[in-house]
């Protein structure tokens, strides 16, 4: 019997499922997203996939839901528990004089997202709305001192009383974050102890979140915001995937479902960790590029998924992913590693509007999402949007939206953009659709260039551009800047779901150390460094290996991979460094380790960042450890002739450059590798269009990536 994978990613606006047999050959479905019960859109996503190998889901799809070896989702459902402040009513014990450590939070949580114009002025600057109130936090008093000693003895009344307090509170949940904790968990754990005994006596059981086992990290107000996260919108959040994977089981599928970490691991959609899922959905995509660069040689890539809520980008340069341990997240600075994706709101569903006193055009940051989606959908929306613009430019085919499953009415479309927008600006309604395209560009573009890749030079990157409207943007956002090369794939509204597919069954800790090696470091000076690395290395490992063991997998299966981060000391930034050995147990390999961070640092860096005479900080250590899982397949396809004759599917009118102008047509699927298309040409698939402006040609390589390269029609 055939093995097959499924993979899903539920994006804000469209929910995208591949299915992949064990020959690396896959479907795409789409549907949209229904944040309210994501499992319905993910039905909906599925049985259009398999519609495309003449499958009916539900009456002939057992054979692959019996056959499926893995099943992957990445949803939102976190994501709008904590949007929607909609999860557990969580109490909070923290060491007594910190009881505002979640509404007072850090300065800079305030303005995480806005412009500088926009940070200068005060008024633009609020606290979020915290997820535990202050009535619903006390303090006990304790205190562990920064080298782990306990200065002060936790005093185990106030504990007493403040649990007893906070659950006549009738709290869900109780989150637990002392000072230190990361050095010394013991006053943690002893409060966990006592808020349990309590619980016994009253006979009020709810989870117990501590902060040491959620992330044992510096920095408290992070570590704090992880671990309210954890109490607050895990259980939520794992009943929508609990929910997906009934509907699964519910035809056949034998296997738990398995969901995407922020780091690009994937685990069991009950592991005890789920806030580390928080953001899973964009996590997918530059794993899918990661993969990708890998298999063909390409070092350097940019990641650009354009779908309808939002703009995600990631970098990955030498090879190397890039893991943010403290990313800004909801106005809130977290301590859970991961992959550093910076996003900004455009999307086809981004809202357009003119501002009354300015009569400017104003772009989002909101978006109408799947739901009510454009103004072409007749769901209700009655504000234009920028997948409304590229319908009335004829790059979207009102005939064949998602196929033709989606009825699109153009003429509703045109109506709202006049009223809405054109008519206030006094212009012609499909030269204000084009300005409009052309400013979401300059957005991406700017994005890309002026926040991304800030520091590094993109004539050495290649851009990959995906999402379900990552192709009909590419060009636009790509252009005025020298990429190395420009390129998509016929499966870019999936890529993200593709890219699930293509990780490792992986699971990450992080813990904060302080080692250093200063210059002309003496064997002893070095023995103490290794000892503090390799005793925090084997503690995590540890961990991890109980959690993969208790899940099933055999001890051979799992392989661990040391990770250190190293600085020069006095600079701010550390690099991410994986060990050549596993062990540093002599002088010689602490000086393998620095070396080793030397050779990263040059690569990522200039020689001018290094100092004359370096001081060597290890200041955090991780160790991975991953189980390898069946993927995707790139494959290597024998060049065709250079023309797309049979793809050809007839012409139609496109408005470009402020004039309409008659651009060829072609069916994606049709496309071989060796096939070119000049532009002005516009390519269409169900589930994404690739829009080729003139002056471009669309190239088809041997492994069907679509490079997008100067040369066409002028």
């Amino acid at each position: 019997m055939s093995r097959y994978l499924v993979a899903c990613d539920a994006g804000g606006t469209m929910t995208d499922v591949i299915v992949v047999d064990e020959e690396g050959r896959f479907v795409i479905g789409k549907a949209a997203t229904t944040p309210d019960d994501e499992s319905v859109g993910f039905m909906e996503s599925y049985e259009d996939g398999l519609s495309y190998w003449d499958i009916d889901l539900l009456t002939d799809g057992k054979e692959i839901n019996e056959n499926a070896e893995t099943a992957i989702y990445t949803g939102t459902g976190m994501l709008n528990t904590l949007l929607n402040l909609s999860g557990l009513k969580t109490g909070l014990l923290v060491t007594r004089g910190f009881e505002d450590i979640i509404v007072q939070g850090r300065g800079s949580q305030s303005f995480i997202g806005y412009e500088w114009s926009e940070i200068t002025h005060m008024q633009y600057r609020k606290h979020r709305e915290p997820l535990v109130p202050r009535r619903l936090t006390r303090g006990a008093t304790e205190r562990i001192d920064l080298f782990g000693q306990a200065v002060i003895p936790l005093y185990e009344h106030e504990v007493e009383a403040g649990v007893r307090e906070l659950l006549e509170e009738d709290i869900e949940s109780l989150a637990i974050v002392f000072l230190n904790s990361f050095i010394n968990p013991a006053h943690e754990a002893q409060a966990a102890e006592i808020a349990r005994k309590v619980m016994k006596e009253t006979g009020k059981t709810i989870p117990i979140v501590i902060s040491h086992e959620v992330a044992p990290l510096i920095r408290e107000v992070s570590r704090a915001n992880a671990t309210v996260i954890q109490a607050y919108a895990t259980e939520p959040a794992r009943k929508q995937l609990l929910a997906v994977e009934e509907k699964l089981k519910g035809l056949g599928y034998k296997h738990s479902l398995k969901t995407v970490l922020c780091y690009g691991g994937v685990t069991n959609i009950r592991y005890p960790r789920l806030f580390e899922t928080v953001m899973s959905g964009p996590v997918g995509g530059v794993m899918g590029g990661k993969h990708l660069s890998k298999t063909i040689g390409i070092e350097n890539m940019v990641c650009s998924d354009m779908g309808g809520t939002s703009f995600d980008a990631g970098c990955i340069t030498s090879g190397v992913l890039p893991i943010n341990r403290e990313p800004p997240f909801m106005q809130m600075y977290v301590n859970v590693p991961m992959i550093d994706i910076q996003s900004i709101g455009a999307g086809t569903g981004t809202y357009i509007r003119v501002d009354p006193d300015s009569h400017r055009i104003k772009l989002g940051p909101d978006s109408a999402g799947g739901t009510p989606g454009p103004v072409f959908q007749e769901s209700g929306n009655e504000v234009p949007t920028i997948g409304d613009c590229d319908l009335l430019l004829g790059i979207i085919n009102e005939d064949y939206y998602l196929g033709g499953r989606v009825q699109v009415n153009k003429e509703k479309a045109l109506s709202v953009f006049k009223k809405e927008v054109a008519d206030p600006l006094g212009l012609d309604p499909y030269v204000a659709a084009e300005h409009c395209v052309n400013l979401v560009n300059v957005m991406m573009r700017e994005h890309l260039v002026r926040t991304l890749m800030l520091g590094y030079d993109i004539r050495d990157y290649i851009l990959m551009g995906y999402g379900g409207a990552g192709p009909m943007h590419l060009a636009g956002y790509a252009k005025d800047y020298p990429w190395k090369g420009v390129a998509t794939v016929p499966y870019a509204a999936a890529f993200s779901a593709w890219g699930g597919a293509c990780m490792d069954y992986a699971h990450r800790r992080h813990k904060s150390v302080s080692a250093m090696v200063p210059p002309g470091a003496d064997d002893e000076t070095k023995m103490q460094t290794a000892q503090i690395v390799t005793g925090a290395w084997e503690e995590l490992e540890k961990g991890l290996m109980d959690e993969l063991l208790s899940e099933g997998f055999k001890k051979e299966q799992i392989t661990l991979r040391q990770i250190a981060y190293l600085k020069y000391y006095g600079q701010l930034d550390d690099v991410e460094v994986e060990s050549p050995i596993s062990r540093l147990a002599t002088p010689a390999d602490v000086d393998t380790l620095v070396a080793r961070f030397e050779e990263v640092f040059t690569t990522m860096f200039t020689l001018a960042g290094k100092p004359p005479q370096p001081t060597y900080l290890v200041s955090e250590v991780s160790v991975i450890a991953q189980v390898d899982t069946l993927k995707p397949l790139v494959r290597r396809y024998e060049l065709q002739d250079k023309s797309p004759k049979a793809a050809e599917k007839g012409t139609r009118q496109v408005f470009e450059n402020g004039k309409w102008l008659e651009a060829q047509l072609y069916e994606m699927d049709e496309l071989k590798p060796g096939n070119e298309v000049k532009g002005l040409a516009v390519i269409e698939a169900p589930s994404t269009t690739l829009f080729v402006p003139s002056g471009l040609t669309a190239r088809f390589d041997e492994h069907e990536i679509i490079w997008l390269e100067k040369g066409g029609s002028e």
